[in-house]
Parts: structure tokens; sequence; C-alpha cells
């Protein structure tokens, strides 16, 4: 009896510590396009930057897949917020996407700054009417 007791407080103490999901519309859908373009924008520059010092993959072949991969996209999205905000509005977005430091190199490879900047593309794509 006492090792059922146990249990129970046990799977209740985890189900109290499991993660939970945020509501719907409490992150990035809710920021303001040009807020989430910004951090695209660095995300994307943190994942090659990434790739290539942690990575050890030479910086013309990080930005080569990259361009194969996103390029396309990253200027639809570009060109409609352009269209949008006004081009001087989307040049201070990408001005303001550096860096202030730089990240660790985790001690195995991740992609989790490149599935952050398709993440936030792909609601830009949303937003746009692009996707």
């Amino acid at each position: 009896m006492r090792f059922i007791l146990l249990a129970i407080a046990g799977v209740a103490l985890l189900g109290a510590c499991a993660p939970s999901t945020p509501a719907p519309g409490t992150g990035w859908s809710r920021a303001p396009d040009l807020s989430v373009y910004s951090a695209m924008t660095l995300f994307g520059g943190v994942a090659r930057t990434e790739s290539s010092l942690c990575g050890g993959f030479s910086p013309v072949t990080v930005e080569d897949y990259w361009q194969e991969d996103f390029a396309a996209r990253e200027q639809a999205v570009a060109a409609a917020l352009v269209a949008r905000h006004g081009a001087e509005a989307v040049e201070a977005a990408e001005a303001a996407a550096v860096a202030s430091r730089r990240t660790a190199c985790p001690p195995v490879p991740t992609l989790r700054w490149r599935e952050e900047y398709a993440r936030l593309l792909h609601l830009l794509e949303m937003r746009l009417g692009l996707a």
C-alpha cells in the first residue's frame, strides 16, 4: 500500500514538472512583422556562424547551402515586408539583427538556430500570404 501511495505521489510530481506549451497567440505570433523578421535574420546569422565555427564547414559551403534552402523564400518575405512597411523599415530591422555575443559550441551538433530561423520564416510567410 505504501508503495502505491509513493508511486502516485511520484507520478503527480512528474506531472507537475512536465513542460507546458504556451497558449496560442502568446509568442512570436503576436510580435510585429519587423520584430519577427529581425529575429529571423539574427537566428539565421547565428546558425551560419555556428555551422562554420562549430561544425567546421567552410563559410562558402554554408552560405551556398543556405541560399539553396532559403534564398527564394527569404527574398519573397523581404519583398512583401518592403511593400507593407517600406524599404527603410526593413533595412532597419536587418541592421538591428546583430548578435550581441557568440553562442558556445554545443557538445553535440544541433540545428537549433536553423530550426528557429525556419520557424520564423514560415510564420512570416503565413502572415504575408506567401504560404
